[in-house]
């Protein structure tokens, strides 16, 4: 089989290149198989190529559970893998920012060089993404409204989001979704009020700046 070169740059929002001395590389086909699974002798391929970094395979813990090729040196900010020619979805866990990176879908083919870029996120950044989500999964579950409050409180103050800005977002995505008339729209306007409901008796002495 001949194989393919994945080019892994890890970046941050600058898009500039980034140093970072650890890099659990999450490597799977777009089927959830991982690479270190179905080829396993990648890992000694990538000793072979970066003699002076620590290589192996490892296991990233957690609420989801993934394995990585965990990869360590000093100065880490590109790694080339070879893989076999397919789609693959990849990510990183790194000691910094939101410690996982953002995902990139990727397509190798036979004897081909890709490039993946995957952006290290600020902790804040990430936050802002989950509090509308949060809200919603938290609504199906029917958890009880208190609780909610005081977790979106939460999220509100560490992720610096001012409130009035969540809250017009939350009144136009509501309208947007009324005059689209899309099938699932009602489902998510209910989530939406709901949220904003919770938003609105949440009492933040300061703003965030």
């Amino acid at each position: 089989m001949s194989y393919g070169k994945l080019n892994i740059w890890i970046r941050d929002l600058n898009c500039c290149p980034k140093n970072v001395w650890k890099v659990e590389l999450v490597v799977k086909t777009c089927g959830g198989e991982y690479l270190v699974d179905f080829n396993p002798d990648v890992i000694d391929k990538l000793k072979e190529a970066y003699p002076g970094y620590g290589v192996e395979r490892g296991t990233r813990n957690g609420s989801c559970p993934e394995t990585t090729i965990k990869i360590t040196d000093k100065n880490i900010k590109h790694i080339e893998v070879e893989v076999p020619p397919g789609c693959y979805i990849v990510r990183a866990w790194i000691c910094s920012g939101n410690l996982w990176t953002d995902r990139v879908m990727v397509i190798v083919g036979c004897g081909e060089d890709a490039c993946v870029n995957l952006i290290v996120p600020p902790k804040e950044n990430c936050i802002k993404d989950v509090v509308i989500p949060v809200g919603i999964v938290a609504r199906d579950m029917h958890l009880q409204p208190d609780k909610v409050r005081i977790a979106t409180e939460v999220l509100i103050t560490t992720g610096r989001i001012q409130r009035e800005a969540l809250l017009k977002e939350l009144t136009d995505l509501t309208r947007e979704l009324k005059e689209s008339k899309a099938e699932d729209a009602a489902k998510y306007v209910k989530a939406f009020e709901f949220i904003a409901k919770l938003v609105k008796g949440i009492r933040i002495e300061k703003e965030q700046k």
